[in-house]
C-alpha cells in the first residue's frame, strides 16, 4: 500500500489569500503607473514660471523677470545690458533710474527649468514704446540725431505706458508713436520730426510716478 501522506487541502488553499495579501491587484498597480505618467507630464507640460522681457524705455538695458503663474510672485530678474545702455552711460546719464516697459512676447518654464511655451502679442505691452521697431542701435542713433540726448529721452518716457486719461492725451501719444514709427522706417532719413513743444512731460504724466 503507499503510504506517502495525502496533500494538505488547508495549506493550499491559504497560498491565494496570502499572495492577495501581499501583492495589490495587477488592476490597481497600473492605476498607480499611469498616475504617477500623468503627474510626471503635468510637472514637464505644465508653465509653472512665466518670464517677461521688458526694456528700459531710457537707455534700452533689457530685463528679464520670472514671476510664479496664477500668484504672480517675484522670483528674480536678470539684467542685460546694450550698447545702447553703455553709450547712454557713458555720454548721458552715468546713473539713472531704470523705466521697465513690458514687450510682446513671454515664455512658460515648467519646474525643472524648460521652456514649455512662448505667447505672442501686442496686448502684453505696457506701452506704446514696446511696438516700435527699435533695438538698442536704433535707440542710440535715435539720441544721436534728435538735437538734444534730452528731447528723445522725454519721447521714449512719453511712449513708456499707455495714457488712456482723456482723449486728447491718447490722440497726442498716437501721434507721437506715428511720427516716431515713420521716422523709423524711413532709416532715420531727414530731420528731427519733434518740436520741443511736443514734448513737454509734465511731472504728472512722468512714468516714474506710480
Amino acid at each position: 500500500m503507499d503510504q506517502r501522506p495525502a496533500p494538505s487541502t488547508s495549506s493550499n488553499a491559504n497560498q491565494p489569500a496570502t499572495q492577495q495579501r501581499g501583492s495589490l491587484p495587477r488592476r490597481v498597480r497600473i492605476g498607480r503607473w499611469i498616475n504617477a505618467i500623468l503627474l510626471l507630464l503635468f510637472l514637464l507640460l505644465f508653465p509653472f514660471i512665466i518670464a517677461t522681457y521688458h526694456d528700459c524705455a531710457i537707455c534700452g538695458m533689457k530685463q528679464t523677470q520670472w514671476r510664479v503663474v496664477g500668484t504672480g510672485w517675484f522670483l528674480s530678474a536678470r539684467n542685460q545690458p546694450t550698447s545702447c545702455s553703455d553709450w547712454y552711460r557713458t555720454h548721458v546719464e552715468p546713473q539713472h533710474q531704470h523705466v521697465w516697459v513690458r514687450r510682446t512676447s513671454a515664455g512658460g518654464y515648467d519646474l525643472f527649468g524648460w521652456q514649455v511655451g512662448t505667447w505672442q502679442s501686442g496686448r502684453l505691452a505696457s506701452g506704446q514704446f514696446s511696438w516700435l521697431p527699435l533695438g538698442p542701435h536704433t535707440q542710440k542713433q535715435i539720441y544721436q540725431k534728435c538735437p538734444h540726448p534730452a528731447q528723445a529721452r522725454t519721447l521714449f518716457l512719453k511712449l513708456a505706458r499707455f495714457d488712456k486719461r482723456t482723449g486728447t492725451t491718447i490722440n497726442h501719444q498716437d501721434e507721437l508713436f506715428t511720427r516716431l514709427n515713420t521716422w523709423i522706417e524711413s532709416d532715420l532719413q531727414g530731420p528731427w520730426p519733434f518740436e520741443e513743444a511736443d514734448l513737454r512731460l509734465s511731472l504728472s504724466r512722468s512714468p516714474f510716478r506710480k
